[in-house]
């Protein structure tokens, strides 16, 4: 079975050429909605990818009330968004594979969720989100990011500080008629003007119920769009089943919503949306179909509403919405791609290195759970031909940081080969399996070159790990700068021995941000950026 295919439900192959999805082309920024008529009848679903998504849990993301482990937050998102694209090669890369004619100039709207300041849409997790946008076109620039809400953003911990990034954050308390509207419930209504002068959307919703009737009981990606448009009055709309509706069904959302994020850290199951956090599931779910994101969330909201002894709730909306005449996505779970990722093991080094005829491999855990070990794959492109070529058994449920190490003997491959990519599987007692970053190993340098490889991980908290590889001897040195072009770090400067060296950049005690990394050697200078994160 293919990596990207759930291992507990697969999305058929003819659903897939039945539903295939239909991306509207983001709106001119001067567009302007009017009154339209219902949805038109239509066998293809609105939103991409319908049906999958990717639910990712981390057994230590969440350490008590209000307390969220950001590297593992952080870790969660980039695993799941690689696995949610398929692509490999960046965290960034995956992400901005799903804005369709991505630019520098473009625009970038999230949608949080601020209602319940005890149950907030985590701020570790929308910071995990915007350290990849800006990493995106190798620089998305995070003026271009607007995060917006009707309620407070400093309260909830969300501050330019706090994210790193200058991105803007606008509170959208009030929206008056400036000539655009979403058509809902019935009449025409304004909506966000930071939603309007963006051309892409990231919805990123809270797990929780809600107080309204059996048709409407739940607040995740739907609802959260009360925020986005004036409901009308005290409640207006705000328990109105199909005025819900038609604003995930709108012209505008079908154009800008790329992505939902749901943030499955806590939970409220009973009286939401306000009130403290009920569970802790220690999920995110990313998905680009907002019925299958809530589908997925009913399910898990009543598990523990079953757990906990009380009836499931209903949230008709959810299958309204799958069919016609809105068509929005996929409410079938036969029909869904679920890829649940479970991170038993925590990687925080892992390289590859030219040594002769032969391929060394090193990697290091800072803890495993039920880690039976891990299979190295290699492939000719970094992202067809993969083959297993060893496996490395796992030291099963430990604390403590482990290191590996893996020599392959490609052989003819080396000899025919300018590159090679490897990757780990790694596999989980009961069967389960997951894959590291792809790392590239150069095995045809030029006859008197030396490589300086990417630093691994990057971004990375505190420490990380700077491949070197040299032809022949010579002096090397390397050194960390900022920004500003400061030395902050010499990290080797002496004759070096022909083969790889490793050199670990300890950043303790420095500001979050990119540095440069800058080696010199054989008469050349090399750099590379590298970003830490606090």
């Amino acid at each position: 079975m293919p990596d990207n295919v759930s291992r507990r439900s697969f999305l058929k192959k003819s659903t897939v050429l039945a539903g295939a999805a239909v991306l509207t082309p983001p709106l001119a920024a001067n567009a302007t909605s009017v009154t339209a008529p219902e949805p038109a009848e239509t066998t293809a679903y609105k939103y991409p990818k319908p049906g999958r998504i990717v639910i990712v849990e981390h057994p230590d993301a969440v350490k008590g009330y209000n307390n969220v482990d950001e590297a593992v937050v952080q870790q969660m998102f980039d695993y799941g968004i690689q696995r949610f694209t398929g692509i490999t090669s960046s965290p960034a890369d995956a992400l901005a594979s799903l804005f369709p004619g991505l630019t520098k100039s473009k625009k970038i709207a999230i949608k949080p969720n601020l209602l319940n300041s005890s149950v907030p849409t985590r701020k570790e997790l929308v910071k995990a989100v915007i350290n990849r946008l800006v990493q995106m076109l190798g620089g998305f620039p995070a003026s271009n990011i607007t995060l917006f809400e009707r309620h407070s953003f400093s309260s909830r911990g969300y501050t330019t500080s706090y994210f790193g990034h200058n991105v803007k954050m606008v509170r959208d308390s009030t929206f008056p008629d400036l000539g655009y509207y979403i058509y809902c419930g019935g009449k025409n209504r304004p909506y966000s003007k930071s939603l309007h002068d963006s051309d892409y959307l990231i919805n990123m919703p809270v797990l929780k119920d809600h107080s309204c009737s059996t048709a409407l009981n739940m607040t995740l990606a739907f609802k959260n769009h009360m925020g986005t448009l004036n409901p009308g009055g005290s409640l207006g709309i705000h328990c109105n089943k199909k005025a819900t509706i038609d604003i995930m069904a709108s012209s505008v959302m079908v154009a800008k919503q790329v992505l939902v994020i749901m943030d499955g850290l806590y939970a409220v199951y009973n009286g939401g949306p306000g009130g403290a956090p009920q569970a802790t599931p220690k999920k995110i779910f990313i998905s680009q179909d907002p019925v299958t994101n809530d589908y997925q969330g009913r399910k898990l909201i009543n598990e523990l509403r079953v757990a906990n002894g009380r009836s499931p709730k209903a949230a008709t909306y959810i299958e309204e919405s799958s069919k016609p005449p809105y068509s929005l996505g996929v409410a079938d779970p036969n029909q869904m791609d679920v890829i649940e990722v479970a991170l038993p093991v925590e990687l925080t080094h892992f390289s590859a290195a030219l040594e002769g005829e032969n391929v060394t491999l090193r990697w290091v855990t800072a803890k495993e759970s039920n880690n039976a070990g891990f299979g190295i794959e290699r492939s000719p492109d970094g992202e067809t031909g993969w083959k297993e070529v060893g496996f490395v058994a796992g030291r099963g449920t430990t604390s403590n940081a482990q290191e590996y190490r893996y020599v392959d003997t490609p052989g003819d491959v080396l000899r025919s080969a300018t590159e090679l990519f490897y990757r780990l599987r790694q596999v989980d007692v009961d069967g389960k399996t997951e894959y590291s970053p792809v790392v590239r190993v150069i095995v045809k340098p030029e006859e008197s070159s030396w490589q300086l490889d990417q630093n691994y991980p990057n971004p990375f908290y505190d420490m990380t790990d700077i491949p070197v590889q040299l032809n022949e001897p010579g002096l090397l040195r390397v050194e960390v700068l900022d920004v500003r072009g400061s030395r902050v770090k010499v990290l080797t400067d002496e004759l070096k021995d022909a083969g790889t060296h490793h050199l670990t950049w300890e950043a303790n005690g420095l500001p979050s941000g990119v540095y440069i990394c800058r080696a010199q050697a054989h008469g050349l200078t090399r750099e590379i950026r590298m970003i830490m994160l606090k």
